[in-house]
């Protein structure tokens, strides 16, 4: 029976949001080999109201959308689905004007619970760019409806992410807690540290100490290796785009870790020495890079390296001035080596 499947397919995500990669490929296929089983069912099939919701999450799980093309058709599902499915349907089609049209008449709520999670994930998704006051509201729903498993993973993934656009910044790394806690072992968990990294780099712009307070009290729950990472991650995004003291905080707190593999002890001895180039000094900024094994680095890392020693070169130098050393040829350094010079011009004014 639909519903039947549709309680797998469900299983499959929860192993999804699990770290299960491999359920993502078994639900592709399921969903897959039973589009035509239920194009070809008995209609008394369509009778139950398990079956017409299964086919509703059917097609906003991934399915092929002939299915509920087909039962609209058919006016198999009754006129009270109607919304629920031109809904689906324009969603999965990428109209998602139409798609919040539909939605917006249908009472979440009211529905079974999954169900409403669904559409209230939808409704989210759609207004997250548009009105993201509103769009919070819906994905706090999802969250209430569907506890446990992948609808709350990623209303928690976007929620946090918006949250913080919006400003609700305390909000923001309350469920950025949320989410490592229950979530950090998911297929996509890496996709939101990624994110995660970017947001923390942005707002420490304001404040790099009360950026990095926050940071660690978020991720403290995580096992430590995956601590280090997102710490060296924001250490070398902050160096790149040019805040320094965030850099340096960053690679601080990731030394302090004892599971540091080589070549990540590497990265971050590089990234705490290239943004502290100012208070270390010529000799002593000379001597940390010096220190830096070249041949553990990535070869973007090797030229953020390249360009702290460029900086040093430059400075007293008769021909050249700090802020004419050239840039690296990989453009993402560019401001880092912006940044690099200018520190070290803070170096050169302190040596005259």
């Amino acid at each position: 029976m639909p519903f039947d499947v549709m309680r797998s397919v469900q299983a499959l995500q929860d192993q999804v949001a699990r770290g299960n990669s491999a359920a993502i490929r078994v639900q592709a296929m399921l969903l897959r080999r039973f589009t035509q089983s239920f194009l070809q069912a008995d209609p008394a099939v369509w009778q139950d109201a398990r079956n017409k919701r299964a086919a509703v999450l059917f097609t906003l799980s991934g399915g092929p959308p002939e299915l509920l093309e087909g039962l609209h058709r058919e006016a198999l599902l009754g006129p009270e689905y109607d919304a629920l499915v031109e809904g689906s349907l324009r969603y999965v089609r990428n109209d998602l004007e139409g798609a919040y049209k539909q939605f917006s008449t249908i009472d979440p709520m009211a529905m079974e619970p999954v169900l409403g999670g669904q559409i209230s994930l939808v409704l989210g998704q759609i207004q997250q760019f548009t009105k993201p006051a509103e769009a919070l509201e819906h994905l706090d729903r999802a969250r209430l409806l569907a506890p446990g498993g992948l609808i709350e993973e990623a209303a928690l993934r976007l929620e946090a992410l918006l949250s913080d656009e919006q400003g609700r910044h305390a909000e923001a790394d309350r469920l950025a807690r949320r989410y490592f806690d229950r979530y950090f072992e998911s297929t996509y968990a890496a996709n939101f540290e990624a994110r995660f990294a970017s947001i923390m780099t942005d707002r420490a712009r304001g404040d790099a100490q009360a950026a990095m307070v926050a940071m660690s009290d978020v991720v403290a729950g995580l096992p430590r290796p995956r601590q280090d990472r997102l710490f060296l991650s924001v250490a070398r995004r902050s160096v790149v785009e040019g805040n320094l003291e965030f850099g340096r905080l960053a690679a601080e707190r990731a030394l302090l870790s004892e599971d540091l593999s080589v070549p990540d002890r590497m990265r971050a001895q590089l990234y705490e020495t290239a943004s502290s180039l100012a208070k270390l000094g010529l000799d002593e900024g000379r001597l940390r890079l010096d220190a830096v094994d070249r041949a553990t680095l990535h070869p973007e890392d090797a030229l953020l390296l390249d360009a702290a020693y460029r900086i040093l070169d430059g400075i007293g130098a008769p021909d050249a001035t700090v802020a004419e050393a050239s840039l690296p040829e990989a453009p993402v350094l560019a401001r880092a080596e912006q940044a690099l010079s200018a520190a070290a011009g803070e170096l050169e004014s302190a040596r005259q």
